[in-house]
Parts: C-alpha cells; sequence; structure tokens
C-alpha cells in the first residue's frame, strides 16, 4: 500500500494508518521537516520525496506526481490526497 500525500493537514490525517500499515508513503519536498514525517521514518515506514512540489488543486500536477509513484513502484494500491 502506498500513500501519496501533498498537504501537511493530508500527512497528519493519514500519519496513524500509514504507521499501522507500515506503508510506503511519497511526500510533497516541503513536508520533510514535519513531526508527522518524523515520527513515519522512527516507526520504520518507507518515505520518498516526490521530485518536484506538486500542486492539489491541479489535476495536471496531480497526475504528473502518480505517474512518478507508479513509475517507482511494483505496488498498485495507492491512496492519493486530494483536496
Amino acid at each position: 500500500m502506498i500513500f501519496l500525500i501533498f498537504t501537511a493537514e493530508g500527512l497528519a490525517e493519514a500519519a496513524s494508518e500509514i504507521q499501522a500499515e507500515q506503508a510506503t508513503v511519497w511526500l510533497n519536498p516541503d513536508l520533510k521537516n514535519t513531526n508527522d514525517y518524523a515520527k513515519l521514518v522512527e516507526s520504520g515506514c518507507d518515505c520518498f520525496f516526490l521530485s518536484e512540489q506538486a500542486d492539489p488543486t491541479n489535476e495536471r500536477s496531480v497526475i504528473n506526481a502518480l505517474s512518478q509513484v507508479e513509475k517507482n513502484s511494483h505496488d498498485t494500491e495507492i491512496y492519493v490526497e486530494y483536496l
């Protein structure tokens, strides 16, 4: 299971489920300094960052981010944060 998270609010909301599932998470680069990210790393979750900041309000940006995740993963179950 993979989570694709764009915002600090989305990360805070999904963090407990990500930890419980020991899921992989892909994040916008600006989330690197959040407490929730640090907790995920400490709990052993695999965390990756998108190559560029995605705008969750822009459909094309979300699709590009999802494409990056799909190209770098074999897991087909991907949960995407939508605003």
